[in-house]
């Protein structure tokens, strides 16, 4: 397959700015999340288990308490680096405080990632723009993973930089220095989840092509900014626990056994976005199936497009998109918000795809062609919208942890949960114990001291997972478990009997919070 790579003075000249078309888009993904994100409970209450792990993470990191090293985490340092700035604020301000300004936070970074996409394919006209960038913003997992502190939407947003720094008009650029700068994109973007492995592979495989054929690309200066990216973020993590970095994030995660695969529709469900439709209309295995075939139409389009006029970012677009598709299928587990990782790529194709067919290919929006397909662009894109908040505003509020845990706990208690949100959505996350236990993702934790296994995939019968428990719970002041707690608790004989000794019912909670309870004598 050629892939010229040289930016033409003739295409530079025909593409179009587009930038109002790409911030009217950002407003309408942003807006949208922000109403979604001021539904009853969802800015301070509990929506989410990972958030509590990563922005916990970051609190700890500016308390000098450092992952790997002082507690299990089974993702690179990257996000809680990042969070580290807000983690800061809580101090001041609270931890539920904290939480919610880190919410409102991973919005605006969605929204920047609708206007990366948007400056990706303006060379290809309105069209083009309003798909891609109207996939990003209203496509189902890329809204929900958005509502609170997810890996996802930081992830998206390095590698979203590293493909905006290296291309332009779907060309890698001349400058050398703007592709030593997508490296290093690319590396934080690992810092913060090593899925980045993947597009990054991608764009230096293109770029070794490319330096052959025509001696752009640059793959040895994309490297080495790979290689700074990553270890300017995650070096002093590794120095400080070589084994236990390698092994919680690496090792560990491709051990990952959970006690039931995923099937294959719940996956496809995700990627293809399907859950608002079937609210519409019911039918789930034909939405399912009908999303499905236009996914794969989608990608053989482009596919399509590109052998018929290649450029670098097209070939690295579909290839990415391809193996990150495959990624979300071989894990045996999977969650929803996985699949906002290839809806970038998705858009890249979709955007690929609307322009071969040759409505307002350029931005021409003189002729009836232009008008045609900027009118079927921006209904679709209405259309979309509109059920996408039908479908979203009825979910039920969330609940609020924080008046019960103030009238419950002490300030300054040491509290062990099952999941951290609770704590830190009710400012009982911080202890002024020195004894306290730091275990922050009994999740993770599980797998890093079983070798792969969770909970319910055969580590409750670990010895070290018992153990590590039980010196928690022994440590503990007030034991708060969330309604999930038996896929995180190794509820043994003796984790039970321990447990049943020594603490009794402090206070049952409203459905969604759990149970708190207090040690004996305290």
């Amino acid at each position: 397959m050629a892939l010229p790579l040289v930016n033409a003075s003739y295409e530079r000249n025909r593409v179009a700015d587009h930038r109002g078309l790409i911030l009217l888009i950002v407003a309408v993904g942003v807006l949208l999340r922000l109403y979604l994100l001021m539904r009853p409970g969802h800015l301070f209450g509990i929506t989410e288990y990972d958030d509590g792990v990563y922005f916990g993470a970051a609190i700890r990191l500016v308390q000098g308490v450092v992952p790997y090293k002082d507690y299990v985490l089974v993702q690179p340092p990257g996000i809680a680096v990042l969070l580290s700035p807000i983690a800061l604020l809580a101090k001041v301000v609270g931890t539920a405080k904290g939480l919610a300004f880190a919410r409102v936070v991973t919005v605006a970074i969605d929204g920047v990632n609708i206007a990366l996409v948007g400056l990706l394919v303006r060379s290809r006209g309105r069209v083009a723009v309003v798909a891609a960038c109207g996939l990003m913003a209203l496509q189902e997992q890329s809204i929900a993973s958005s509502q609170t502190v997810l890996l996802e939407p930081y992830l998206n947003l390095f590698c979203l930089l590293a493909l905006v720094s290296c291309f332009e008009s779907f060309h890698f650029r001349p400058s050398r220095g703007a592709i030593f700068l997508g490296g290093v994109f690319f590396g934080v973007a690992g810092s913060i989840k090593t899925w980045a492995i993947i597009p990054a592979a991608v764009v230096l495989l293109v770029a070794l092509v490319s330096k052959k054929r025509s001696g752009l690309g640059n793959p040895l200066l994309l490297l080495v900014g790979i290689a700074a990216g990553f270890f300017a973020v995650t070096l002093p993590f590794i120095v400080m626990a070589p084994h236990a970095f390698v092994s919680q994030v690496i090792v560990d995660q491709l051990a990952r056994a959970p006690g039931n695969r995923v099937g294959l529709l719940t996956r496809m469900k995700d990627i293809s976005g399907s859950t608002p439709f079937i609210w519409l209309v019911g039918h789930t295995q034909a939405v399912i199936l009908l999303l499905s075939v236009a996914f794969f139409a989608v990608l053989f389009i482009a596919i399509l497009r590109t052998l018929a006029n290649s450029s670098s970012l097209s070939v690295a677009a579909i290839l990415a998109a391809i193996l990150v598709f495959l990624a979300l299928l071989w894990p045996s587990d999977f969650y929803y918000h996985y699949a906002d990782f290839e809806v970038p790529f998705l858009a890249l194709m979709f955007a690929m795809a609307v322009s071969s067919l040759k409505l307002d290919l350029w931005g021409d929006f003189s002729d009836s062609g232009g008008r045609l397909g900027i009118a079927l662009a921006s209904s679709t894109l209405a259309l979309v919208a509109i059920l996408d908040f039908a479908y979203q505003a009825q979910a039920g509020a969330a609940p609020l942890p924080r008046r019960v845990a103030e009238a419950a706990i002490p300030v300054g208690s040491c509290v062990v949960s099952d999941q951290v949100s609770l704590l830190i959505a009710s400012n009982r996350f911080i202890s002024t114990n020195p004894n306290c236990p730091k275990m922050l993702d009994p999740f993770g934790t599980a797998l890093a001291l079983s070798g792969g296994e969770t909970i319910d995939g055969g580590a409750q019968l670990a010895q070290k997972v018992v153990a590590n428990w039980l010196l928690v719970l022994q440590n503990a002041s007030y034991v708060w478990l969330s309604p999930q707690n038996s896929r995180r608790v190794p509820w043994t004989a003796a984790t039970k009997s321990y447990f049943e000794k020594n603490f009794r019912v402090l206070a049952p909670l409203k459905s969604g919070l759990g149970t708190i309870y207090e040690r004996i004598g305290t």
